[in-house]
């Protein structure tokens, strides 16, 4: 009886051990780093030296006129994204400056990006120089930005910090005109909408302005954002 009894438990207790489930390998997996957006990988993946003329080559010569607001166009630019130590701006921050054409051409572009973790988010303050010249050519120079402060800038709020968020080929940083709105320094108020996207190994950059009246005050290119390559 009693080996009866024995071997009834050893069966129950092998059904137990077969039927109960195995621990989740998902689960215990760890977490994918190449699908975080974080500010370091951003600054790594634009730090240096930018150009859309493999697009303006291929573009239709309808588009190669004088930007204007309400016609469309696009222009040949060269960017550079230089990371800088500004400590009263953050931690992370860049230097951007865009020129016409090549790297001898006029300035159409200089900005600060100022890289945070907002309500946990990854944002992106971005403010213009109130005189940018001082700051020309000097993305190669430590010492160059490290008393910059809010004084020498014109900041727009956090309400107009981009957001920015992994995609499928790389990341996204984005505002809306329902989100930002601002005042421009030639006293109009409009609403902002920007996209930044790093798609594989290019970079697509868009903007513009939109007035009250729903006129548009800039464009940045119109219709078709600037696909820029690294040179």
């Amino acid at each position: 009886m009693r080996t009866t009894i024995l071997a009834l438990l050893t069966a129950i207790l092998a059904a137990c051990v077969s039927v109960a489930p195995k621990p989740s390998s998902t689960a215990l997996a760890p977490a994918d780093d190449s699908a975080l957006v974080t500010a370091e990988r951003i600054a790594h993946d634009l730090g240096g030296i930018w150009s859309n003329a493999r697009q303006y080559s291929a573009a239709s010569p309808t588009l190669k006129v004088p930007p204007s607001v309400d016609g469309d166009w696009l222009d040949l630019q060269h960017a550079r994204f230089a990371r800088v130590v500004a400590p009263a701006l953050g931690d992370t921050v860049l230097y951007l400056e865009w020129r016409k054409a090549n790297a001898g051409g006029d300035i159409t572009r200089q900005r600060i990006w100022s890289f945070h973790q907002r309500d946990g988010e990854l944002r992106m303050d971005f403010y213009a120089f109130v005189d940018g010249a001082p700051y020309a050519g000097r993305s190669n120079d430590p010492s160059a930005f490290e008393t910059l402060n809010t004084t020498q800038l014109r900041g727009y709020g956090p309400a107009c910090a981009l957001r920015f968020m992994p995609t499928d080929t790389g990341w996204r940083g984005e505002i809306t005109a329902s989100e930002c709105t601002l005042t421009a320094q030639s006293g109009r108020k409009m609403g902002i909408d920007a996209r930044i996207e790093r798609s594989g190994n290019a970079l697509h950059y868009q903007e513009s302005g939109r007035l009250e009246t729903g006129a548009y005050a800039f464009r940045v290119p119109p219709t078709r954002p600037y696909v820029f390559e690294r040179e």
